[in-house]
């Protein structure tokens, strides 16, 4: 700030120090007077708060950005707040902005109040006092002007403007008719400035009329940019002081009958004496006739106003002579006139334009003989007298022939008095030389061929292609070609057209290269310059010829209105007459060119060089450019109007671009909506301040969108940080007329609504049929996003509707505006198939607060009307409305960047299907649906892997005998802590997450979910424990026997060391002794224990089925069917259909979907009894014949999952065929049990398998307390194999989780994981494996995790073997640490006797859960001696590294087989999901959770023919795409002779209402490449060809494995 006053004290020179001679020159007093000037602007400037503006540094991002002032419709409350105000009211086009002060009561220069005088002064006073004129009774003048005068505001806001901003104020200035600063003193240095380039922008209106007959006849209407318009200027200048009249009152009443304040005058609200910045300003307004017969003038005039004394002006008045049509002098005191002053007058008598004096002394005066000098006393004078007095006066010197200038031909004049120009600067100078370099180029060529020649890329050849594009959507089978041929076809012609364009535009035309090149290479102000010079000059050059197309049409347009009149008199008409005004039409339409259309065929070349995948930098920098225009405050095009077509790829590269510049940031989009021509586009300029064009000539085609940021201190409170409008063509276009209007309406009301976080609809007046257009094409919109889940909001805006139906007294036009409603929501309803009766049921909506009731935009009749004051304030109050209501609206709704991009693509894509409901795709929500599931995949893993971590543990305790009972509440307390941060977590991801707003819908089911899985994994936990502990209760009986033999064993084996004890007998000698003992002992079992029965199992086979199926010559079947023989799924043999109308149809008429689900279902059977096979093997449990009846069941509970009310059912055949396989397969793997059972439980067998262990024991009892060395190493020897299971154990969940961790194939959904097996497929391409995935998916898809971790384990990095060393080296440092522990346990117990069995009962508490060591396998050694603990201990860490050693090495060579639990089975069964198979094409529902809420989908649908599908009665395999067929007019058949279209497929009722299937466009190139690819080997797996409809298109064949891999990597 204070760099800032230093530059501001540099520029304006303090004064300096009084010379002491009493004559000073002209010069040096001017000097010093510029001084003092330049110290009150400067404190002007400190008071405003605009210092850090000035010079030129207030730009449009001041205007435009929406601040506080924004929320409220508020006066200032302090001087600094005046200058945003100020902005905020002239941005409404509220022209009361020019009354703008701040009275505020803390202002000390405020006139003082007079206080309440005492009774006793009050009767002091007199009549003569009260009346008494004495100076002393006013306060000084500085206290009565202490506010700022509203005009010193206005210029102060001027000089601190930049180019752009000034343009921009004049615009707006001019709109509420108020005049224009045209010569602008410099108050820091006195120079006067011409702004040429800020008066630039403004457009006029006006009608000249011919009143010289009888009958006004209109001479020619005048559209144009003023400053180019030659008028005749009329010069108003003061010489003297008046008191009495105000030249700038005259003026206004000379301008407007209503004596609207154009020039700021004495009388004016908020004027003081003192003014700063006025003196030497010359202003400039037009008069713009109407047509009317009551104009002042007949042809537009311009008036000049020069404010100050004339004398003091030299420079001004003698430009303004030079370009005046006729000087009108306000003259006094002429007697009392200095001679400067008479010099003047006489020049201007001189002159030889007219001149007209003003004398404001006289009352009447003499005419002169001179009839171009005329004079006219004005006092008291009656005004209106005097006005038309005057008009009369002007109107006939006009009459002449007069000079007209135009404000670009007076450039040169101002140049030549040394005045500054404004668009002399260099950067504009440079863009306006480029600029008309470019339109040069325009004129070579007839206007209505530019776009042709120069622009090829749009015209016919892109409007045949958005037609084919739209084709894809509306698939046809033509002839003998399929969907997938006619789509093909298509696509071969998009490509053909873009050639064809490509060709025509390349090398690029002078135009398009210049204007691209200039965009790319120069700064950002330069390119400001330059787009705004070529708007202009190219308005300029299509006016003309537009205006001489319109009055062609006009003339047709009455010949043909009295055509019809003849032909109903039965006269000669012309027939050709529609067609002549359809041509002219046609070339309006081609002659309307603007920079809108020099953006569109950049946009045009980015589309067709994408396609091409051009990787030229130049082009690929275009979005660039054109988001470089957006944050400049440039509208960009978002839908094609000619076209109706939104060129979706170069949209989304400038949001890219877009995000690239200012970061992925939130955006409130707001969008307009309503018939042509009421006043939409300038609604939103007086809103917001856009630039939407607003001229009646060319009204917004298409739609566009212009960005406005939003102040920081309210980014905040609001919740975003840019607002994006949307601002679109008018419905019931005229010249969109008979070109499928009403569909057309229809797009563009669905997109700008479904794109809009709010959509105003606006309404002109209360025209109902006018009111019912617009409202069925909204309520349709709306109750479309109803059906699509989107939730936008609306307001209702009628405009020029009367003062008179305020909102107050207009309740009974609010209940028939309602009533509207609902009925157009009926109407709407059933064109969309929905039960909705009120429109409130569609979106929130209240009739008395989301309807504006706006008065007239004009107050009076234009073009000299100014807007209504009423209108702007209806602006503030729409507008403030607007931003509450975003303020409040879910967050889930205000999107970022990159999310509305994809919106926007949902939208566009939708429309471009007939069905919009059907078809939308809401990106969005499939986004963050796939994030969550990532993140499910995440918390089930962390779940999951706790619960293995509980469950080893317990099972560990189980087997040592510890736990008997294990209860869901017991499992509960040990995942708790995990539970609750898991919980914790995801509260934390629905509460924080970006997506949070869209994520609220699935939470409540997610924490479900989340519940449901841990409860299934502690109830699987739960049973897995309880089978545990009843095996080993089944085994007690057992166990007791075997501890008997036990018992026995070692008590004789104790005895004999006891006798032995002391004696030094040898190893064989040992052994001897053991062996005499042992040998009898076992000879005393083998006669107690009763021989073990051998179960035929293949006898009681043929029992369990002849008993279930009762079929005759079963048992034969029985025996003949082959051990070996699979189960190959046969539909014709295992698939019935039911009896319809007592008739049995053909089998060969079953459908893809009853296929696929019966398939599924003998899947899961299969899957259901091998897994049931498998446990019972590894609980090591005896055969028993219920197993083959749980078989049996298994296989009827399969066939009985056929709903009863379908179509088909399994055969009887079914039934046997897959119980006899099944059996057939059981009874080998129940024959191997059986016989391993009888081996574990034989006494003999068992005590044999122990007779080293007792032989150890017995060597023990024997050495006594030297013995410690054998005690370990028969400790360690049970250690090991519990030691090697609980390694594997271990090992399998850490490979599982390090694969989750590092290979993208498990870090994400099953979505992701689907890619990848797609992805490795064809990279292995191998028919087999594509086979299987085909035909076995969920067995494919465990083979495919299978082969990643042994790829993973077994890659050569011996990654196993590092695994495998971390879990022995964890569980070691366990046992270590239970061996320490025991130890101080031992030591610390004072009973301890010396015996190590208190040892051994802490160290098998202490592992309980880490390894299966049950304390009763070590009670042969339990009555050990020990003297020293100590040596114990160590004795058992050597034992331990020698067993580590031992394992290590045993280790190294180890391999996936030796580990009991499979790593890929952990995966396989975290990544299980959905295995739903869709009903057409069989391809596999990619959903995360296996029970989720909606609809399955998938990404990649596939040809029919891969489910092995014909065109009925014949083998042309069908290769259309279920993702193709949606969007097509084809149908299928349901139920034998139902047929339903595909676009409504659910209506066929489960499965197929329970998919969605959406219309894909995309190329779908994987399996395209897979079917060319691997035809023949389909052809003989399908059993069919692909010819006749099915003939692969030769598309398909150009596409590469590297195409197909990389749509993969797309998705």
């Amino acid at each position: 700030m204070q760099s800032t006053l230093g530059d501001l004290e540099d520029t304006f020179p303090t004064p300096g120090t009084p010379s002491q001679s009493q004559s000073k020159s002209e010069s040096s007093q001017s000097k010093e007077n510029e001084a003092i000037a330049n110290q009150e602007f400067f404190q002007l400037l400190k008071r405003l708060g605009l210092e850090s503006h000035y010079p030129r540094k207030m730009g449009m991002g001041d205007f435009c950005t929406i601040c506080k002032a924004s929320l409220q419709d508020g006066q200032p409350s302090q001087d600094k707040e005046l200058p945003f105000y100020f902005l905020q009211k002239l941005l409404t086009v509220d022209y009361r902005v020019r009354y703008l002060t701040c009275w505020d009561d803390s202002n000390p220069g405020l006139a003082p109040v007079p206080q309440t005088k005492t009774q006793e002064d009050q009767q002091s006073d007199s009549a003569e006092k009260f009346f008494d004129d004495s100076e002393e009774a006013f306060p000084e003048p500085e206290i009565m002007d202490s506010h700022v005068h509203p005009m010193d505001l206005q210029m102060a806001i001027f000089h601190c403007a930049d180019d752009f901003l000034r343009q921009t104020l004049a615009t707006k200035l001019a709109f509420c008719q108020l005049a224009l600063p045209l010569l602008v003193p410099n108050p820091s240095t006195s120079r006067i400035e011409f702004p040429l380039y800020a008066l630039s922008q403004i457009q006029r209106s006006w009608k000249e009329v011919d009143k010289s007959g009888k009958q006004a006849q209109t001479k020619g209407y005048n559209n144009k940019l003023i400053f180019q318009a030659q008028t005749p200027i009329v010069s108003f200048v003061r010489i003297g002081s008046s008191a009495s009249s105000s030249k700038s009152q005259l003026l206004n009443a000379l301008l407007s009958k209503r004596k609207h304040d154009t020039f700021f005058h004495r009388n004016c609200r908020g004027s003081t004496r003192e003014r700063l910045l006025m003196e030497g300003l010359v202003e400039i307004a037009w008069y713009c006739p109407g047509g009317s017969p009551d104009d002042s003038f007949e042809r537009c005039v311009a008036f000049c106003n020069l404010h100050g004394d004339a004398r003091d002006h030299g420079a001004q008045l003698q430009f303004l002579q030079e370009i005046s049509a006729v000087n009108v002098a306000l003259l006094s005191d002429w007697k009392q006139m200095d001679n400067r002053g008479k010099k003047l007058l006489e020049d201007l008598w001189q002159s030889q334009r007219p001149f007209v004096c003003l004398l404001t002394e006289k009352e009447k005066v003499l005419a002169g003989k001179d009839s171009k000098k005329i004079k006219i006393g004005i006092k008291n004078k009656n005004e209106a007298e005097l006005v038309d007095q005057l008009t009369k006066t002007i109107g006939n010197l006009l009459g002449g022939s007069n000079p007209h200038f135009s404000l670009e031909t007076c450039v040169e004049k101002a140049r030549q008095h040394g005045f500054i120009v404004d668009a002399d600067q260099p950067a504009c100078v440079t863009a306006k030389a480029k600029a008309k370099e470019l339109v040069e180029l325009l004129k070579k060529e007839k206007l209505s061929e530019v776009k042709s020649r120069l622009l090829p890329l749009q015209g016919k050849l892109w409007y045949q292609w958005c037609q084919k594009d739209k084709e894809l959507t509306r698939l046809q089978e033509k002839g003998n070609k399929s969907i997938e041929h006619h789509r093909s076809q298509i696509e071969k012609e998009k490509k053909a057209i873009r050639q064809k364009q490509l060709d025509k535009a390349f090398p690029l035309n002078p135009l398009m290269n210049l204007f691209l090149g200039f965009l790319q290479d120069k700064p950002a102000d330069i390119k400001k310059y330059f787009l705004q010079w070529m708007k202009v000059l190219m308005d300029e050059l299509s006016c003309g010829c537009l205006e001489e197309l319109r009055r062609d049409y006009q003339k047709l347009w009455s010949l043909m209105l009295t055509g019809k009149k003849k032909k109903q008199e039965k006269t000669g008409v012309d027939n050709n007459l529609p067609n002549q005004l359809d041509t002219i039409s046609d070339e309006i339409n081609d002659s309307s060119i603007g920079l809108e259309h020099l953006l569109r065929e950049a946009g045009q070349i980015y589309e067709a060089l994408e396609l091409k995948n051009s990787t030229n930098d130049n082009f690929v920098k275009l979005p660039e450019i054109a988001a470089d225009l957006m944050v400049s405050g440039f509208p960009m095009e978002l839908m094609d109007g000619d076209a109706s077509y939104l060129p979706l790829r170069w949209v989304g590269a400038i949001f890219d671009s877009l995000i690239e510049r200012l970061g992925d940031k939130r955006v409130f989009v707001l969008s307009v909506l309503g018939i042509q021509s009421t006043g939409k586009s300038t609604l939103l300029n007086a809103m917001f301040g856009l630039q939407f064009n607003v001229s009646a000539g060319r009204c917004t085609r298409g739609a566009f969108m212009q960005l406005i940021p939003v102040g920081e201190e309210l980014q905040q409170d609001l919740g975003f940080d840019f607002v994006l409008v949307v601002d679109t063509e008018g419905l019931r276009a005229i010249e969109m007329a008979n070109k499928q209007s009403l569909n057309h309406d229809n797009e563009l009301a669905t997109f700008v609504i479904g794109v809009g976080n709010m959509t105003v609809i606006n309404i002109f007046g209360e025209n109902p049929s006018e009111m019912q257009d617009v409202l069925q094409i909204a309520v349709q919109a709306f109750l479309r996003m109803k059906q699509v889940n989107l939730s936008p909001s609306c307001l209702f805006v009628h405009q020029n509707v009367g003062e008179a139906t305020a909102k107050e007294q207009n309740m009974e036009g609010r209940r028939r505006f309602q009533e509207k409603l609902d009925e157009m929501t009926v109407v709407a309803a059933q064109q969309e198939f929905c039960d909705i009766s009120s429109f409130s049921d569609v979106i929130g909506f209240d009739v008395n607060t989301h309807i504006h009731y706006f008065a007239h935009l004009w107050e009076g009749n234009p073009p000299m009307a100014p807007p209504n004051p009423t209108y702007c304030q209806n602006v503030q109050q729409l507008k403030s409305k607007i931003l509450q209501a975003a303020k409040k609206q879910s967050q889930r709704s205000i999107l970022r960047l990159s999310s509305l991009k994809d919106r926007i693509g949902d939208l566009w894509n939708a429309l471009l299907n007939e069905n919009f409901v059907f078809s939308f795709k809401n990106s969005l929500e499939i986004a963050a649906y796939r994030n969550l599931e990532s993140a499910f995949s995440q918390w089930a893993w962390r779940l999951r892997s706790h619960i293995l971590d509980v469950q080893m543990r317990l099972d560990n305790k189980i087997q040592n005998r510890n736990l008997q009972n294990v209860t869901i509440k017991d499992l509960e307390g040990l995942v708790k802590d995990t539970s609750d941060a898991i919980e914790k977590e995801m509260e934390k991801y629905f509460r924080e997450d970006r997506d949070r707003e869209t994520l609220v819908q699935w939470k409540s089911s997610t924490e479900l979910k989340l519940k449901e899985l841990k409860q299934s994994l502690l109830h699987e936990t739960k049973k897995k424990c309880e089978n545990l502990i009843e095996l080993q209760k089944e085994q007690k009986k057992l166990d007791a026997r075997k501890l008997e033999y036990e018992d026995e064993l070692l008590r004789r084996s104790r005895e004999l060391a006891v006798r032995l004890k002391g004696k030094s007998l040898s190893e064989r000698e040992l052994k001897d002794n053991f062996t005499l003992v042992w040998n009898e002992w076992i000879a005393e079992v083998s006669r107690a224990a009763r021989p073990l029965q051998r179960v035929d199992i293949d006898a009681e086979i043929e029992d369990v089925l002849l008993e279930h199926f009762k079929e005759p010559g079963f048992p034969e079947r029985i025996r003949s069917f082959p051990k070996g023989r699979g189960f190959s799924f046969d539909p014709q043999k295992y698939i019935m259909k039911k009896k319809y109308l007592g008739f049995i149809p053909d089998r060969r008429n079953l459908s893809n979907a009853d296929v696929i689900n019966f398939k599924h279902i003998t899947d899961d059977i299969i899957e259901c009894v091998m897994a049931n096979i498998a446990k019972k093997e590894e609980e090591k449990r005896d055969y028993s014949n219920n197993f083959f009846h749980e078989i049996l069941n298994e296989v009827q509970k399969g066939v009985n999952s056929v709903p009863s009310n379908a179509t088909c059912a399994f055969t009887r055949e079914y039934s046997i065929d897959l119980s006899l396989y099944l059996c057939k397969i059981a009874a080998e793997r129940f024959k191997a049990m059986h016989e391993a059972f009888q081996k574990a439980n034989d006494p003999v067998v068992y005590l044999m398998s122990k007779r080293e262990d007792f032989l150890r024991c017995f060597r023990i009892s024997c050495q006594g307390a030297t013995s410690v060395t054998t005690f370990t190493a028969f400790l360690c020897d049970k250690i090991e194999p519990a030691l090697r299971r609980a390694v594997y154990e271990r090992t399998a969940k850490a490979i599982a989780e390090d694969m989750r961790d590092k290979l993208p194939d498990f870090q994400g959904n099953r979505a992701n994981l689907e890619v990848c097996i797609l992805r490795y497929l064809a990279e292995q391409e191998n028919f087999d494996y594509f086979e299987q995935y085909l035909r076995s998916p969920k067995q494919f898809f465990q083979s495919y995790i299978e082969t990643r971790v042994r790829n993973y384990c077994l890659d050569g990095s011996r990654r196993l073997r590092g695994f495998l060393d971390d879990s022995l080296n964890l569980h070691l440092q366990n046992i270590l640490s239970a061996v320490s522990s025991s130890t101080q346990a031992f030591e610390d117990r004072k009973d301890r006797e010396d015996k190590v069995c208190l040892w051994l009962d802490e160290f098998c508490r202490e592992l309980s859960e880490v390894i299966n060591l049950p304390r009763s396998d070590l009670k042969g050694i339990e009555d050990q001696e020990v003297t020293d603990i100590e040596f114990l201990s160590s004795a058992m860490t050597e034992a331990l590294n020698d067993l580590r050693e031992r394992l290590m090495e045993e280790l190294a060579g180890a391999d996936l087989s030796s580990f009991p639990s499979q790593p890929d089975t952990i995966l396989a069964e975290h990544f299980s999901g959905c295995w739903e198979q869709c009903p057409f094409c069989g391809a596999v529902c990619t959903n995360t959770m296996w029970n989720h809420d909606g609809d399955h989908q998938l990404v990649f649908h596939r040809p029919e023919g891969l489910m092995g599908w014909r065109k009925y009665g014949t083998d042309e395999l069908v290769i259309d795409i279920c993702s193709s067929r949606v969007a097509s007019d084809i149908s299928f058949r349901v139920r034998d002779s139902e047929w339903i279209p595909y676009k409504r497929y659910r209506d066929a009722g489960p499965p197929y209402s329970t998919w969605k299937i959406l219309p894909d466009s995309s190329m779908q190139a994987y399996w395209k490449w897979f079917v060319s690819h691997f035809r023949t080997q389909l052809e003989a797996l399908c059993n069919g060809k692909f010819q006749g409809r099915g003939e692969i298109p030769e598309a398909w064949q150009r596409i590469t494995k590297e195409e197909a891999l990389s749509e993969l990597q797309k998705r």
